[in-house]
């Protein structure tokens, strides 16, 4: 199978805009007279939390960066359900389906952040959990499940096993945390040992009590004020703590999915990099129940919005039914949905190499550009699928009429046969065991 093209690696040409200078200002001036006497620290806060933001892997090729330019892809998560590689119905996800989810994952090169973690396996704790993602994926694991001050305390000491000391931790830190109000106690556990957090403070980014909102205006005050809010907290604790914007329509109180979620996305990063935030995106959130052309369909302009408009991660990736079922093969395929987008977002270079103009008098109208280096060295550049077919009939019948979901489901089989898992090392195996075991008293 034709390779994809690989991460994005140079800065987003686009920029992609929803609302206007005045606008945003407008936007940003009614979240901090909502935050009242708080704003001033919640400006001064988002001036000290720095703007780039690293997301360590067990290697360093597997390291993200946050606020450089670069638009990354994570997985979704944590589905209670996973579909059947088979096909079937949704069925209650299992420890084995946690590793394979976290394996197929590390063999995609697209996959940047393993977030959630993918599954919540029937059964196992966080800590029992976690510890499988650290030995099935060596990339960075980003927590939506953490909540109390106990668990991220355990979970500390996990990621300081994976990194080998807590100076490498900061360095290369293998774990963050994205959460809402509740996981504000576990955010401030991870900033004073330098563990990078982005959380929402107002609760599902709305007033206690109120309806889902259904004025983006309104909803995008109300959330920006819930981020500026936790930032200001977390700084307070840990002066220059790593600290990402969470732009995610459902702790705005929106249905994830739709047009409306993708405008919420775009103003939010917009908003983020008004206050110099560097920030995660749900970016793939559909809510179809089969890998099918809604969900690629949601996904494509979901990732596409998110992407174009300067995100820093995009995330959700192999779900469905709004992140409630894992899925190999919809990871797959939003790989592929992740690889066109960011060959999009890439932009077209334009300078004296790109050109080719001494190419173009050398190749006369009975030519051939194959004969040329500059034709040579830069026809992998093109951006060629994995996945989507563009064959003509005849060999298309020929090949068996396969399909894009016929050929997701081949490489999710190669890769969990063949792809090898950078080994955790037989001390911190021992000692994420030994954690593990130890942390069982407090479920």
């Amino acid at each position: 199978m034709t390779e994809l093209c690989p991460i994005m690696t140079s800065p987003a040409r686009l920029a992609l805009k929803i609302l206007g200078d005045d606008d945003l200002r407008r936007v940003h001036a009614a979240a901090l007279a909502l935050l009242g006497a708080e704003a001033a620290a919640a400006e001064k806060a988002a001036r000290l939390a720095p703007d780039t933001v690293v997301l360590g892997g067990r290697v360093f090729e597997h390291h993200t960066v946050l606020g450089a330019a670069h638009c990354w892809l994570g997985t979704g998560g944590p589905a209670a359900l996973v579909r059947p590689r088979g096909g079937g119905d949704p069925r209650p996800a299992t420890a084995p389906d946690l590793a394979d989810a976290c394996r197929l994952a590390d063999a995609l090169p697209e996959v940047a952040v393993v977030r959630g973690p993918p599954v919540r396996a029937a059964g196992e704790t966080l800590p029992a959990e976690l510890a499988r993602c650290f030995a099935a994926t060596s990339k960075h694991v980003q927590l939506t499940t953490l909540r109390s001050a106990d668990e991220a305390r355990t979970v500390l000491r996990m990621a300081v096993a994976v990194a080998g000391s807590e100076i490498e931790l900061r360095g290369r830190p293998p774990v963050s945390l994205c959460a809402g109000a509740d996981g504000l106690g576990a955010a401030s556990v991870f900033a004073r040992a330098g563990l990078p957090v982005g959380v929402v403070a107002a609760p599902n980014g709305r007033a206690a009590g109120a309806a889902d909102q259904t004025d983006l205006a309104a909803a995008l005050v109300r959330h920006h004020a819930g981020v500026l809010a936790a930032c200001a907290a977390i700084q307070a604790t840990v002066p220059g703590a790593p600290f990402f914007y969470v732009a995610d329509p459902a702790l705005a109180g929106l249905a994830a999915g739709g047009p409306e979620a993708a405008m919420f996305q775009i103003a939010a990063v917009q908003l983020a990099a008004l206050i110099g935030l560097p920030v995660s995106a749900a970016g793939m959130t559909t809510g179809s129940h089969e890998p099918d052309w809604q969900a690629c369909m949601q996904n494509a302009f979901a990732a596409l919005s998110t992407m174009a408009a300067g995100a820093d991660l995009t995330a959700g990736a192999g779900t469905l039914g709004g992140g409630s079922v894992f899925s190999a093969q919809q990871l797959v395929m939003d790989s592929e949905i992740y690889s066109w987008n960011a060959r999009i977002v890439a932009g077209v270079m334009v300078d004296e190499e790109t050109i080719a103009l001494d190419a173009i008098r050398q190749v006369d109208v009975c030519g051939n550009f194959l004969g040329q280096r500059h034709t040579r060295k830069h026809m992998k550049d093109v951006w060629r699928p994995r996945l989507l077919d563009r064959s003509m009939w005849d060999a298309w019948v020929a090949s068996g009429r396969e399909g894009s979901y016929e050929k997701a489901s081949e490489l999710v089989d190669q890769h969990l046969a063949e792809h090898q898992v950078l080994p955790l090392g037989d001390e911190a195996t021992e000692t994420l065991a030994r954690i593990v075991a130890e942390a069982e008293g407090l479920y």
